[in-house]
């Protein structure tokens, strides 16, 4: 069995949705060959030591799948992969590592996202969300990152059921309205996935 090991600390949420959605969808593979395993952050990989390592001795492959942040927040691509390959090692554990945006840069699974969107068909949106993070100024706190995203698809014309939905981070990854998933920055994550699980 293929683990996809993500940071995320529920199946309902937008990471988890996205790679679901990115290699059942997009890449067409068998959602048999693969489980995503949600970890609950960078520094728990102890308590899925035993996961990783029942999974390595029946004969399956781990996948890591995490942010390799920013400076900012004590993270970096160098600086991350350096840290979970420790940790690996600390815990006897045997994984592939991919590292978000596109495991070679500074970012996380949101600064993806955001290269993601449609941004020229909804230029509108974003000029007029530049102008109000630029109106707030440094008078109040402006949405990160994730709080921009999600207020990106919450903006989107689809059903109240879709709508609903959008709390269980189903944002309609698959939607070409919405999404690129064809956009070359994602090709770096494409063809890790390619690799390890067909």
């Amino acid at each position: 069995m293929i683990k996809i090991f993500i940071e995320a600390g529920k199946p309902s949420t937008s990471e988890y949705v996205f790679i679901k959605t990115l290699v059942t969808r997009i890449l067409d593979i068998d959602s048999g060959k693969f489980k995503i395993e949600c970890v609950d952050g960078k520094d728990n990989l102890d308590k899925a030591a035993n996961i990783f390592k029942t999974n390595s001795e029946e004969g399956g492959i781990n996948l890591i799948v995490f942010d390799a942040d920013f400076p900012a927040n004590k993270g970096g691509f160098k600086v991350r992969q350096e840290f979970l390959q420790q940790r690996m090692a600390e815990l006897g554990i045997e994984a592939e590592l991919f590292l978000f945006p596109n495991h070679n840069d500074d970012g996380d699974f949101e600064y993806l996202l955001e290269q993601l969107t449609q941004s020229e068909r909804h230029k509108l949106f974003f000029d007029c969300f530049g102008d109000y993070e630029t109106c707030l100024g440094s008078n109040y706190l402006t949405p990160n990152r994730k709080g921009k995203l999600h207020t990106y698809i919450s903006a989107m014309p689809m059903s109240k059921t879709k709508r609903d939905k959008l709390g269980q981070g189903e944002w309609q990854f698959e939607n070409t309205d919405y999404w690129d998933l064809n956009k070359p920055y994602l090709d770096p994550l494409k063809e890790f996935f390619l690799h390890w699980i067909e």
